[in-house]
């Protein structure tokens, strides 16, 4: 897959994106990112993209134009590459939307500064959706740019070596995962379930998928409701909200 990049910061996402699953993805060419630069289409000599917003207020507004010339460049004249706005009036960006734009070959992402981005930037990009990854602020558009590409790349094929990785994860299958232990089987007084110890899969699976449905419940019970559950599974949830221990 293909991510290009609107950013006045191709550094800073470089830096973040060159460690660990993504870096190796990059390496491996399973997925490429291009940046592209919206001050290389500055008209001023300063280089710069920003200017004080009409009707007064604080902070800059960055400029339309260098940031549709960017995505211009980036489409390369195929209006079908999809564009991703990163603004905190988008749709809350979640793991359906990830699985969602992982089947695409191609798309656009533009990371915003100061105090955003012109709208007309925005109204007249096509085929275009505006995304958050949260109701909380940032300094800038690049953390949120980096959440989305890790959370989409993740689920590339080849991405990650173990593909049952990916289907045991939070958010795989609308529910929160169940807790992990590793050596020692002892810590602080603290043992290790003992079916987890007993070699029975079978059993692990099921205290598995069951405090996978506890944690759920008890942590985001919203998940609870937007899960398509098994009519064994609704009745651990009623066997937990009577006994929550």
């Amino acid at each position: 897959m293909k991510f290009n990049i609107v950013t006045i910061f191709p550094d800073e996402l470089r830096s973040s994106l060159s460690y660990g699953v993504i870096g190796n993805a990059i390496n491996d060419h399973k997925i490429k990112i291009h940046y592209f630069d919206p001050r290389i289409h500055s008209d001023n000599k300063h280089d710069s993209i920003d200017d004080k917003p009409y009707g007064g207020g604080p902070g800059m507004v960055m400029q339309a134009d260098p940031v549709l010339k960017s995505i211009q460049q980036a489409r390369n004249g195929d209006m079908n590459i999809p564009v991703v706005f990163l603004s905190p009036q988008g749709k809350t960006f979640n793991q359906d939307m990830s699985k969602k734009l992982s089947k695409l070959n191609e798309i656009i992402i533009v990371s915003s500064r100061y105090e955003g981005l012109d709208q007309r930037a925005i109204d007249q990009t096509d085929n275009h959706e505006e995304l958050s990854i949260g109701d909380y602020i940032l300094s800038g558009g690049e953390t949120a740019c980096a959440v989305v590409i890790d959370s989409i790349s993740r689920l590339i094929p080849g991405v990650l070596g173990d593909s049952e990785s990916i289907l045991e994860e939070s958010f795989s299958d609308g529910l929160l995962e169940y807790p992990h232990y590793t050596r020692p089987a002892e810590v602080n007084g603290d043992e290790v379930p003992e079916v987890l110890l007993s070699g029975d899969h079978e059993k692990i699976n099921q205290w598995r998928r069951m405090q996978s449905l506890k944690n759920t419940y008890l942590k985001r019970p919203d998940l609870i409701d937007r899960s398509n559950l098994s009519e064994d599974e609704i009745e651990i949830i009623d066997d937990i909200k009577n006994d929550p221990e």
